[in-house]
């Protein structure tokens, strides 16, 4: 249960108004006559916002009279406790980055209670929000590979802290389990009391990442910190005086392009695969070599969204990238040929009913490895190939960029280091005015 009050009994969230009246931005009405919770009939309301109406008002609430807290954390008197309500409805989850947003069902319960002392009234909110059997058993059984001693102290805190933030995150329950585990046991180790609010302190998390994650990627330890201010986003909802977020970077280093005689000899081993490995490794590769897509992008492309113009040239559907996109002519062919044996269906491993899983792309090359001496096909050296290709050929920097959907050609600079010089002579050439 959260205690925020104010002299009008609004809840401030980051200095922020939230849960007025008749605002269904975060919370919306579950359908009319559904049953949330404890059985209460839910009322849409008209219009299906959240107005005053709908709220369900249920004298004396679902708590016994007691003492509560007050802003300073000390004890005020609840003599008697005034009319309460409750509003059943859906509770807003951040996305996923290129996921749409979902809700999860939620009931907030409001009780008013009087200070005889100061002769003051108080809102009381409590959010209810129920996790799925699968989920909250994930969260009962987690176990990370520490010593007990150092696991002990913290394991309830940590398990209560992902229960309360996991309706409000994409994120799997085993990810933020993992990763306020690690901040939990790092703090506990450095002296900090065992408390989710000393952990989800901005300055702490910002801590932990500098000092808590030896041996681990750049990259993997920016991860962490997403997580973490996610779980700070979804349980903190007051202003604390927090220090700014430091701003942490890491370098960017992309994977390095395959060979011109590594990528034939792999694209003629993919062929030769049998049956259905055959045509999903000919598409990662006609995707990732033939039209630079990154592994996100590849394993959304159906059949339908290939088109071959009157010129026959193969291009990508606009409206699937927001960018256009067309086929290197070497594998114009194979690629036509997968979008009409695909159909409607997706080009790379169809027959699956969601457009993107947990290791989809990845654990493909994992299960098809090519003979000795020829590298493993990997989505990122694809892409990474057809850029530099691209560069080596003089084509703009500033139309391969928005082929390859990055926001400017300043995303093409790790690139260069592999892209070859040109002959003196070219270059002599050029400069007197020539173009190639």
């Amino acid at each position: 249960m959260r205690d925020v009050r104010s002299a009008e009994g609004r809840i401030q969230r980051h200095g922020k108004e939230v849960l007025q009246a008749g605002d269904s931005g975060d919370v919306g009405p579950a359908p009319s006559g559904e049953e949330v919770g404890d059985g209460l009939p839910v009322d849409s309301g008209p219009g299906g916002g959240l107005p005053q109406a709908s709220a369900l008002l249920v004298q004396g609430g679902d708590e016994g009279a007691g003492d509560v807290l007050d802003d300073d954390g000390g004890l005020v008197a609840d003599d008697g406790v005034g009319p309460g309500f409750r509003i059943a409805g859906k509770l807003a989850r951040r996305p996923a980055a290129g996921q749409t947003s979902h809700h999860v069902d939620a009931l907030l319960s409001v009780k008013i209670s009087f200070d005889p002392f100061t002769g003051c009234l108080s809102s009381r909110f409590r959010w209810s929000v129920t996790l799925s059997p699968e989920v909250s058993r994930k969260i009962r059984r987690y176990s990370p590979r520490l010593p007990q001693q150092r696991w002990a102290p913290v394991a309830d805190l940590v398990r209560a802290t992902v229960t309360a933030a996991a309706p409000a995150t994409c994120y799997e329950a085993e990810h933020l389990l993992h990763v306020v585990g690690r901040l939990a046991v790092w703090a506990d180790g450095c002296g900090f009391p065992p408390d989710p609010d000393v952990w989800m302190r901005t300055e702490t998390i910002d801590a932990f990442v500098l000092s808590g994650c030896p041996g681990l990627e750049g990259s993997t330890v920016q991860t962490y910190r997403s997580w973490l201010r996610r779980v700070l986003e979804a349980l903190v909802w007051v202003q604390r005086g927090e220090a700014p977020p430091a701003r942490l970077s890491s370098p960017r280093n992309p994977q390095p392009p395959y060979e011109k005689g590594e990528l034939s000899r792999l694209r003629d081993w993919a062929g030769h695969l049998p049956g259905r490995a055959r045509l999903d490794g000919l598409a990662l590769m006609a995707l990732g070599a033939g039209c630079g897509l990154a592994p996100g992008e590849i394993v959304r492309v159906r059949g339908s969204h290939i088109r071959v113009t009157s010129g026959g040239v193969v291009v990508l559907d606009e409206d699937l990238l927001g960018r256009l996109v067309a086929c290197r002519a070497g594998w114009e062919a194979t690629l036509a040929e997968l979008a009409e044996t695909a159909g409607a269906d997706f080009v790379f491993r169809p027959g699956r009913m969601v457009t993107a899983a947990k290791n989809l792309l990845s654990s493909w090359p994992r299960r098809h490895r090519p003979h000795a001496g020829l590298p493993p096909l990997s989505a990122r050296r694809l892409r990474s190939t057809w850029i530099v290709g691209l560069l080596a050929e003089g084509i703009s920097p500033s139309e391969i960029a928005s082929a390859a959907g990055m926001a400017s050609p300043a995303g093409l600079a790790p690139y260069h280091r592999w892209v070859p010089p040109l002959p003196q002579e070219e270059v002599i050439r050029l400069l007197r005015g020539h173009r190639r």
